[in-house]
């Protein structure tokens, strides 16, 4: 039996594609063949194969995985192949986020769920990488779920930090940090509001570095950079796009606090990154993001920019709050060892 995984889009940094490289190399190591499917591979990736390729390289004993995050009209080719079908949900964003903004995203959004639903007779099994996603999956259909968190790799932290980006961002009070595509649903534009409100009543030197691709998102990221002259932060916000590993760690060293306005997460990769690298976490609790930084974080229970910017400031400062933080965190960050994740994947798919 050999093990094939499809998404249709692979890329470098990308947390779901790490997901799928890292299930690669678990497989491999169990002694099984295992390879990774996709219509793109971005430049930066390796090992990547053809989708075209499933359709002869699948054969009936084989399992394949199939990781939804958006509607694909391969996906319904795939469906038809015979095989072991298991199917990882990853969530869809809302079409609403996009409404106004990107009609094509939109498009896609709807199309994904409803061929969410559509497929579920042919899968086996559903995993979702949350509870909250999980539970979307038993709503759309499927008869047989389960939960088995992203299988993180932080092997690939294994460098030393970028020296520039620590050396520009290192001593500074307040750099505030997310992590994150530039996109409707998570928010940067509160983010910059947020900013506004803390460098007028809490520190008027007060940085903000959103780390993510904006170039799928051109109209939303035009409005954010819009946003931002308006509201007088020009040079007070820093868009990294997409960094390597060595600066995505420099940023976590460098940054007082990790902040996140986000209203749709169906897991919520770098929330765990950030701990992992001794960074508190404020978080608005939607979708998924309760569940991922269990107490670890200080959560808000509504939108409110000056209270996210006043949590913000007290868990920059060094204080006993701080460091109860970043010890949860840590605690947090063990709660998804990846040798357990991964045997809870095994466990799963009876592998």
């Amino acid at each position: 039996m050999r093990v094939h995984q499809f998404h249709p889009t692979l890329a470098p940094g990308d947390a779901m594609s790490n997901h799928v490289f890292a299930l690669r190399k678990k497989f491999r190591h169990w002694g099984y063949d295992s390879f990774a499917y996709a219509v793109e591979a971005k430049p930066g990736v390796a090992d990547v194969r053809s989708y075209r390729r499933l359709f002869r390289d699948v054969k009936p004993d084989d399992l394949l995985i199939v990781h939804f995050s958006m509607g694909s009209e391969i996906v319904d080719q795939l469906v038809k192949i015979p095989a072991r079908r298991v199917l990882v949900y990853h969530n869809i964003t809302p079409p609403e986020f996009f409404s106004g903004i990107n009609p094509h995203a939109a498009a896609f959004a709807r199309l994904g769920l409803r061929q969410l639903s559509r497929i579920a007779p042919a899968f086996e099994l559903g995993i979702g990488v949350s509870e909250f996603n999980r539970r979307a999956l038993a709503e759309a259909g499927y008869e047989e779920t389960a939960r088995v968190p992203i299988l993180l790799d932080w092997e690939h932290f294994a460098v030393p930090p970028n020296d520039t980006v620590l050396a520009r961002w290192r001593g500074m009070r307040t750099a505030l940090l997310f992590v994150g595509r530039i996109s409707p649903n998570k928010r940067q534009d509160d983010l910059v509001r947020m900013l506004a409100y803390y460098r007028r009543c809490i520190d008027p030197e007060a940085q903000l570095i959103l780390v993510g691709a904006y170039r799928d998102q051109p109209q939303f990221h035009a409005r954010v950079v819009a946003l931002i002259e308006r509201l007088g932060l020009g040079g007070a916000v820093w868009f990294a796009g997409t960094v390597d590993d060595a600066s995505l760690l420099a940023y976590y060293r460098a940054a007082t606090a990790f902040v996140s306005l986000s209203e749709h997460e169906g897991f919520g990769v770098p929330l765990l990154e950030a701990m992992r690298f001794r960074l508190p976490v404020v978080a608005y609790d939607a979708a998924a993001i309760g569940e991922t930084v269990g107490h670890a974080a200080v959560l808000l229970r509504e939108r409110d920019l000056a209270e996210t910017a006043e949590a913000a400031a007290m868990v920059g400062e060094k204080t006993e709050l701080r460091e109860a933080l970043v010890a949860a965190g840590e605690r947090r960050v063990n709660d998804f060892d990846p040798d357990k994740v991964a045997e809870r994947m095994r466990q799963v798919l009876g592998l």
